[in-house]
């Protein structure tokens, strides 16, 4: 089905390959994971499967690829289509129509089908997605995973033999990302499409895969099923995210306990590790008591409404304090940009007060707040306007007054801290999307806010940089700064934060310290939690959160 032969790419003005010498067979109806760190060529080598590399992205292409009896070197990308179909990890950046049905007929249209066989691929994609609802819905309403599952239908309307997801649950909250992967695994499982997925965080898809390509540096370092690929520990070296349980299973093996094998999910978790908690329990609690300082943000019986009449927030009260690291978590559209976004004043209240360091936001300038509160955007490319990576992180110094020397030390320092030097002469936005995170988050840390709003800062990012992340926040943290996390990433919000405040349909659900609340909460319980809540009989806490925490009662 997809063979590629000594394939090597290089991007046009760049020094060092995308792709060196890739050597790869994938069969017919396989279900294959590509993960690797940022940058290291993963939605580079998927491109190659669609034509988009070499016709569409310049550059130099030597070697062969092979999709379904077609040298992609040679076929135009409109005979590739109906044999590769590929959904992004932003799924906007494939939306073109004004409604989803158009949506859906767009690829059709285009390699000018018969009228009669649209109209029947409409109602077969939006049949298999479960979207017939969505039909006539303009795209732009649409949530980030009804958009998700658009673009999985406009694919599909093709009939391919293959579809290629680059990280299509990054932007989606915990019942968003399984919808979307439940029918991913049903294309596969039911229609026996090939699937290659990207992704980072590996505890979502790895019981679904036959197979793991491990990308690091354009070259194909490993290559096997997922048990063979998660059990050597090498790859954790390179920045793949090994998941809580594995990671368990993993440190229990080295402090001698015996142990046949590693599980892939929550169940085979429980079958595995029930000997272990029974007989080898410590009777140990985690503390997470930790000093608050003084309030800084104070909200108020905050409501907003939008000027079309959507009310996003409704009577919103929360008081924030100095040195808090605070997760807000809810699903896709239940209100939590709209209320970080009030924080540093670029929404005003509709009715209600929003303080902060007893500033009331309606009567500062967005330019006063920027100088307390430091806001990182949900999409990258909304800070990324400079020539270079280096001038984009400079910039914000520069409005604030320094010069000189203190640029460039504070510059140097970000570059450093994200892992950027080699990409400081380069152009923001020709980077990936891990990358670019990486840029829009150096650029506003660079001047040291006293707040910092975080909205999915972690989205595309790797394990290894994202645990660099947090401990650069909790650092942050504990010089007395206020750290403020708008997440879908449990798992992260387990390890780091202090207290989770959860948003459904524009009001706080609930708001607590993070074991009140991540605790026996089913989509947003972590995976570790999950697991040990078949434990208590034997005296396990409920409220374990993470391995290291698991770890210290058994060892």
């Amino acid at each position: 089905m997809i063979r590629m032969d000594s394939l090597t790419f290089c991007y046009s003005g760049a020094s060092v390959p995308a792709l060196e010498n890739i050597n790869l067979e994938i069969e017919d109806g396989e279900f294959v994971l590509v993960t690797g760190p940022s940058g290291g060529g993963k939605s580079t080598l998927c491109r190659c499967l669609n034509g988009l590399i070499p016709h569409f992205h310049g550059g130099r292409i030597t070697g062969r690829v092979e999709v379904g009896g077609l040298d992609v070197l040679r076929h135009p990308t409109k005979e590739l289509a109906t044999k590769v179909g590929m959904v992004f990890q932003d799924p906007e950046n494939q939306l073109v129509a004004m409604d989803v049905e158009r949506e859906i007929a767009f690829g059709l249209e285009n390699l000018a089908f018969p009228r009669d066989v649209i109209a029947k691929r409409i109602e077969e994609s939006l049949d298999t997605l479960g979207i017939a609802s969505l039909r006539y819905r303009p795209v732009h309403e649409l949530s980030g995973g009804e958009k998700q599952k658009v673009a999985i239908a406009s694919v599909l309307a093709l009939h391919p033999d293959i579809v290629v997801l680059d990280e299509p649950t990054s932007e989606l909250d915990p019942k968003g990302a399984e919808d979307v992967l439940s029918i991913v695994e049903r294309l596969n499982d039911e229609l026996g499409i090939t699937v290659i997925l990207i992704e980072h965080r590996l505890d979502r898809v790895i019981h679904l895969v036959d197979r793991i390509i491990v990308i690091h540096e354009g070259r194909a370092i490993a290559d096997g099923g997922a048990r063979a690929i998660l059990d050597n520990g090498e790859i954790a070296d390179i920045g793949v995210g090994i998941p809580p349980i594995i990671r368990l299973v993993q440190k229990l093996k080295q402090k001698g306990v015996s142990l046949d094998n590693i599980p892939l999910t929550v169940k085979e978790g429980r079958v595995m590790l029930e000997r272990v908690f029974r007989e080898g329990l410590r009777r140990t609690q985690p503390q997470d008591e930790r000093v608050k300082g003084k309030p800084i943000i104070e909200i108020e019986n905050l409501w907003h409404v939008y000027p079309q009449g959507l009310t996003a927030l409704k009577n919103v009260n929360l008081r924030i304090c100095e040195g808090e690291f605070v997760a807000i978590m809810g699903r896709n559209a239940s209100g939590k940009s709209t209320l970080v976004k009030h924080i540093n004043g670029l929404l005003k209240p509709t009715k209600g007060k929003v303080r902060v360091a007893g500033i009331d936001t309606r009567e500062a300038t967005i330019a006063q707040m920027a100088q307390r509160v430091g806001y990182v955007f949900q999409n990258p490319n909304d800070h990324l306007f400079a020539d270079t990576v280096q001038e984009e992180i400079a910039f914000t110094l520069k409005n604030l007054g320094y010069r000189g020397r203190e640029i460039a030390s504070r510059v140097d320092e970000m570059l450093e801290r994200f892992n950027l030097k080699e990409y400081s002469r380069q152009y923001p936005r020709s980077l990936s999307g891990g990358e670019r995170q990486r840029v829009a988050l150096a650029s506003v840390l660079v001047a040291q806010p006293d707040v910092l709003i975080l909205d999915e800062p972690t989205r595309g990012m790797e394990y290894r940089l994202k645990s660099e992340l947090m401990r650069f926040l909790e650092e942050y943290r504990d010089r007395g700064n206020t750290v403020i996390l708008v997440t879908h990433d449990v798992e992260t919000v387990a390890e780091h934060a202090d207290r989770v405040i959860l948003l459904g349909e524009g009001r706080v659900v609930v708001d607590g310290g993070k074991r009140d609340v991540l605790s026996q909460a089913l989509l947003f319980s972590p995976q570790v939690n999950r697991l040990v809540q078949a434990f208590e009989k034997y005296g396990v806490p409920g409220d374990i959160l993470t391995a290291d925490e698991a770890l210290d009662l058994l060892i």
